[in-house]
């Protein structure tokens, strides 16, 4: 093949990968629509059967009928895997298995409703990530979708339709379809088949009519959901066009290039492309080839102008590397399926009416004959245009110079020893591989020092006559022309090579540069980490220095960079005007020019996630190489730190929605704890107002006794909501005293009422008279809490006992019941707030334990539960700090001592 018709190999490789990750996974066929009811289900079912019919294993993971009886007689001849049911909150969910499909592994599972949210408890949140797990175990897959389900749709169906979207699916997980078929319908078939109830049925129909589901909204549901289809095929199309090199271009859509250099005439043809691509709404490429020739400053400021103003009309920017302009040109538009270039006049130069090869005009239509060439046309250009040399590369320092200026005399001088032996005129040859070793390691502006400079050096000291300029013989002097010109062009393609290698080393480089930002992007883990790699990245490819600032939750631009106390007023408010308007600013720009920074803003899908300053401290413009590594650079700072910033909110979205839960479930078992006393005391009550019932003593007691203890019930609920609001707020404070814990025990009794009617309360006191410094109310709620506990779980007339002890500087007291334990799982989470053990007696709203263990905390001690080891029944432990107490009480000892008097 001639390189004319050479392919890009990247893109060749890359479009091999994309098809050997399709051939690793699973293929995934996904059924596309533009709503529902246009028989999306319905055609993948149709697939299915004829994939039965070949003999195929498939299954069916999920598939939702939605009551159409079409669709239920498809499914009825298909195996199904049993759908999984996930517990959430009083509800059962049924939702697809999918550790069962991965086990049974079929060759096909058909996978209903991709953008499907799966019941809290499934393993992934989103059902395309269980079809990512399937694909990945190389079973293939069969699915549906919707176009208003595409993220990058939503915003579009929204403003069109009026309805948010909730459920919706990365663009990329299309990209993981090997095929899509589009399954479409008129909007005037829809609506009938709504009317006949085939899409939705009673009132939900006709909410959907008057909604979603008019006819302007389903004709532009239907467009998008064809240009996706379209845009997708025509990827396709020219992935298999560069992979078969196939010759192009095919005017399946139509495609423009414009030709952009740093000519002030870029800009009109940069507009005249724009107005011709929103014409035929046609995608666009703006493209800049780079020749190698060293502009001015002047120069770099007008490309760099040129290519910003493509950006910002919705080019595709490609800058590539030629000495062709023509072949370059031709060369692109053949890789990207271009059917319509647009460039300026060319004027035609006297060198190329001798070359015969035309202008750059002609040489785009003879190679480019199968795309049409649009001439825009520009104001004089004869005037304004004009031939300028440029010096070739004198920006050498002067240590080339001087180190070339050594190595020829050094060379002159092993020449001369050397005369003798091999002649005056191999001494040429000799100047001539030195002239080849310079080109290897220097610029253009040594070498052509150094052809001339070993030029008079073999003319002065080696041609007869010797010691003089003058050449004696003809062939000598065309011998000493030949070598200067053959010397000059060795050593300009030498250096031309070595160029080429250096821009070769300074794109591995860059590039480089780029893959370890993103892997360190990839591990940050807070925005500080972020900006800290991005500006170390820059700073050491770009020499200058950066400061970010980002944006705060309030979505304003913070004043102070990360890695600095504070910034300058005047580059503030340049920060301020690029993250108001979102472009760059600043040294080098149109607007606020002569700052001593640019201003870049660091975009996102979305918004702003910040402002990059970079101060330069060389003045000297940014090539057009090092702006597009500085945008790549700012471009990939922005998303790592959207990226934090949307990690961030899921995390707080996941901890509303478990505070959500906790609200939701404590506000159930609030209402059920408040509504079943006063539902005792309203009944009680009404009853005491009858008069038969008020004429019988013993009813009427009995129901005066039922409501003083749902008065005592609703007490005790009422109480723990009070105290944890106290101690989550810090409010609740300890008023410490020196208590008697025997007096306390003693005085138990007479407090707990009919809490332990039927059981008995038994103490064992160890340690006898023993003093500690407690808020006394407190820890009798402590103790009316475990007690209470222990009587709701032990059987009718078993014993609650409380047993005193006294353990070195610790005073423990345990309560302990015979009721059935705790289970062994359960121990560590007993005294977590709202938390019961599952299957445990109703009653009460999980904070009574909660609470004994804030309380027991606050006074320095600590509480756990365990199961006792001589019969069945659960024994908590409450241990608390013992210190001597003042003089005017006696020390308890390990039996009991009683208290004295006084002093």
């Amino acid at each position: 093949m001639s390189d004319e018709h050479r392919p890009d190999p990247d893109r060749i490789l890359e479009s091999l990968k994309k098809e050997s990750g399709k051939q690793e996974r699973g293929h995934f066929r996904v059924f596309f629509g533009m709503c529902p009811g246009v028989g999306k289900t319905y055609a993948m079912l149709k697939a299915a059967q004829e994939q039965i019919r070949q003999g195929a294993d498939l299954v069916v993971g999920v598939v939702e009928t939605h009551g159409r009886r079409e669709t239920e007689e498809l499914l009825a001849d298909l195996a199904v895997v049993p759908r999984k049911a996930i517990q959430y909150k009083d509800t059962v969910l049924l939702e697809m298995d999918l550790d069962a499909i991965l086990q049974r592994r079929p060759a096909v599972v058909l996978v209903d409703e991709l953008a499907h949210t799966n019941a809290p408890g499934s393993r992934h949140p989103k059902r395309y990530q269980d079809v990512i797990e399937i694909l990945e175990a190389g079973i293939d897959v069969y699915s549906t979708v919707n176009v208003q389900h595409l993220e990058s749709r939503a915003d579009l169906v929204q403003q069109i339709t009026g309805v948010r979207v909730q459920e919706r699916i990365p663009d990329s997980i299309l990209d993981l379809a090997s095929q899509i078929e589009l399954v479409d319908m008129t909007a005037q078939g829809l609506l009938k088949r709504m009317k006949e109830g085939k899409v939705y049925q009673g009132d939900r129909a006709v909410r959907a009519e008057e909604n979603f589901f008019r006819e302007a909204h389903l004709t532009a549901l239907r467009e998008l959901a064809l240009r996706y289809t379209a845009e997708r095929v025509d990827q396709d199309l020219q992935n298999q066009m560069v992979v078969q090199q196939i010759q192009g271009p095919w005017n399946t859509q139509e495609r423009l290039l414009v030709a952009v250099s740093h000519s002030p005439f870029s800009g009109r043809l940069i507009r005249a492309t724009r107005r011709m691509a929103a014409g035929l709404e046609a995608p666009w490429i703006a493209l800049h080839v780079d020749t190698g020739e060293i502009l001015s400053d002047e120069d770099k400021s007008m490309l760099l102008k040129n290519l910003s103003l493509a950006r910002e009309l919705g080019a595709e920017v490609v800058s590539v590397r030629g000495s062709a302009i023509a072949e370059s040109i031709h060369q692109v538009s053949h890789e990207r399926n271009i059917t319509q270039i647009v460039m300026g006049r060319p004027e035609r130069r006297w060198w190329e009416r001798l070359s015969g090869q035309g202008s750059l005009l002609d040489q785009l239509v003879r190679k480019s004959s199968a795309v049409d060439v649009h001439i825009i046309r520009q104001e004089d250009v004869r005037r304004t245009s004009r031939w300028r040399w440029v010096p070739p590369g004198f920006d050498a320092g002067a240590a080339a110079y001087w180190n070339t200026f050594w190595f020829v005399m050094g060379v002159s001088f092993v020449s001369r020893l050397l005369l003798p032996l091999i002649g005056y005129r191999a001494v040429g040859f000799v100047f001539l591989i030195a002239m080849l070793l310079t080109g290897l390691v220097t610029t253009q502006g040594p070498i052509l020092f150094a052809a001339g400079l070993s030029a008079l050096i073999w003319n002065y000291f080696f041609i007869p006559p010797i010691m003089t300029f003058a050449i004696s013989a003809p062939e000598d002097v065309m011998m000493c022309v030949a070598y200067f010109l053959v010397a000059l062009a060795s050593g300009v393609l030498a250096a031309r090579i070595r160029a080429r290698d250096r821009d070769l080393e300074g794109r591995e480089k860059r590039t480089r540069a780029l893959y370890e930002l993103v892997r360190e992007f990839s591990s940050s883990l807070t925005p500080w980490e972020v900006c800290q790699a991005a500006s170390q990245a820059l700073e050491g490819l770009l020499n200058g220095k950066v400061k970010i600032l980002r944006v705060d939750k309030d979505g304003r631009l913070e004043r102070k960079p990360y890695n600095e106390s504070r910034l300058d007023e005047k580059d503030l408010a340049q920060a301020l005007w690029t993250f108001e308007n979102s472009k760059n600013a600043g040294w080098r720009t149109e607007t606020l020019s002569q700052s001593r920074a640019l201003s870049v803003p660091l975009k996102t899908k979305d918004a702003l996630a910040g402002v990059l300053l970079f101060y330069p401290r060389e003045k000297t413009v940014l090539s057009l190489d090092q702006q597009t590594l500085l945008e790549n650079i700012c471009a990939q700072t922005g998303l790592a730190l959207d990226r934090l910033r949307l990690q961030k909110q899921s995390e707080q979205v996941k901890v509303l929605e478990a505070s959500e839960s906790l609200h939701q479930a404590l506000l159930n078992s609030v209402s059920h704890e408040l509504r079943t006393p006063l539902t005792a005391i309203i009944g009680s009550a009404s009853a005491v107002l009858d008069e038969k019932v008020s004429e019988r003593k013993d009813v009427r007691d009995q129901l005066a006794q039922e409501i003083v203890d749902a008065s005592l019930r609703l007490n005790q609920v009422v109480e723990n909501l009070l105290d944890m609001s106290r101690l989550n707020s810090g409010v609740l404070r300890l008023n410490k005293e020196w208590v008697d814990l025997e007096d306390v025990l003693s005085g138990l009794s007479g407090k707990l009422g009919r809490l332990v009617a039927h059981h008995r309360l038994t103490t064992v006191n160890e340690a006898g008279s023993c003093f500690v410094q407690i808020d006394e109310k407190l820890f009798l709620h402590v103790l009316l809490n475990l007690i209470g506990n222990a009587a709701r779980y032990a059987p009718v007339e078993s014993e609650i006992q409380l047993r005193l002890e006294r353990a070195g500087d610790r005073v423990v007291l345990r309560v302990l019941d015979e009721g059935p334990g705790i289970p062994q799982e359960n121990l560590q989470r007993i005294f977590d707030a709202f938390y019961r053990v599952p299957g445990s007696v109703t009653g009460g709203v999980g904070l009574g334990l909660a609470i004994v263990k804030a309380l027991v905390e606050a006074h320095g001690g600590r509480v756990y539960a365990q199961n006792r080891k001589d019969m069945s029944g659960a024994e908590f432990v409450i241990e608390l700090p013992y210190v001597n107490p003042p003089g005017s009480w006696k020390v308890c000892n390990e039996r009991g001592i009683e208290k004295s008097s006084g002093d």
